[in-house]
């Protein structure tokens, strides 16, 4: 019955909250104060103060530098580099900073993260690369490049991967799985790690030269598989099984920027150390008694 009554205030608090909101966003976006950071390739525009907008600006001339020396291409004019605060519409041209023109288009970036503007760049470099085509390269491969332009791959996605057939005994996603990215971290750490042992394999065993090559092969109109057996001799249907067969090789024993990895405890036991411990407890076992029949009884 309670329940009953309470419902109207409920409802007039949801109406109340779902009016609100809007309001709310809308006047984060109002009044935006940009700062910008120009960087050698790009401009980076930015709405909580000079310092992060120069922060990111760094991150995102690094991934421009490394992603563009592995695949060998670049882009003409500088980037502009728009990161959007919470609720903003980047469609909306009069929310443009100053001087920012719509033609040619910006990066818009949705996060405050350095990863998102990383992944821009990163993604304006492919396209830039494969031009019309730029739809045939699959999302597994932006995801590593992704990686890459952050410097060292991560340890960690590198490990976990591994971990997958060596550890747990699972396979490796297939090319139709790795078209979406899970959902949950977990799964999320398998794939990327995956997606960035495959990169590091094909860099390893044909070098960054061939993966320039595949590139300017998707480039040209020739879908991206069909230029991975072109250039790498790797049918479809046999990619990744030939990475299973070369992944422990490729992501845990000779790529030179996965980071170290500590045995686990058992492993780093020294027996001598275990023998001295296990003799030491009776030993003090037998001084505390002694001491005890000396000293207090």
């Amino acid at each position: 019955m309670k329940l009953h009554r309470l419902a109207p205030f409920v409802s007039f608090v949801a109406v109340l909250v779902g009016c609100l909101v809007p309001v709310v966003l809308s006047a984060q976006t109002d009044d935006l104060e940009w700062s910008t950071a120009e960087r050698d390739n790009l401009t980076l525009w930015h709405t909580q103060g000079q310092l992060r907008a120069e922060d990111l600006a760094d991150h995102g001339q690094g991934a421009y530098d490394l992603v563009s020396d592995l695949i060998e291409t670049s882009i003409e004019e500088p980037l502009t580099v728009i990161v959007w605060p919470l609720g903003a519409d980047p469609s909306d041209v009069h929310r443009l900073p100053d001087g920012v023109s719509p033609e040619p288009a910006p990066l818009h970036v949705m996060r405050n993260a350095s990863g998102d503007v990383r992944n821009a760049v990163t993604n304006a470099l492919i396209n830039s690369a494969t031009g019309r085509y730029a739809a045939e390269v699959p999302l597994w491969m932006r995801a590593a490049l992704g990686f890459w332009s952050q410097g060292p791959l991560p340890g960690y996605f590198l490990t976990r991967a591994g971990a997958v057939v060596i550890f747990d005994h699972e396979e490796y996603y297939t090319l139709e799985q790795l078209k979406v990215v899970p959902t949950t971290w977990q799964f999320q750490a398998k794939y990327f790690g995956q997606a960035g042992g495959m990169l590091a394999w094909l860099i390893q065993d044909w070098g960054s030269e061939a993966l320039a090559e595949l590139f300017r092969t998707v480039g040209q109109g020739v879908p991206f598989y069909d230029a991975i057996e072109q250039i790498y001799g790797i049918p479809e249907e046999k990619l990744i099984s030939e990475f299973t067969r070369n992944a422990e090789r490729a992501l845990l024993l000779t790529w030179p920027y996965i980071e170290p990895q500590q045995k686990p405890f058992f492993e780093r036991l020294n027996l001598n150390h275990v023998i001295l411990v296990a003799a030491a407890i009776p030993l003090a076992l037998l001084l505390f008694f002694i001491g005890k029949r000396l000293f207090y009884d």
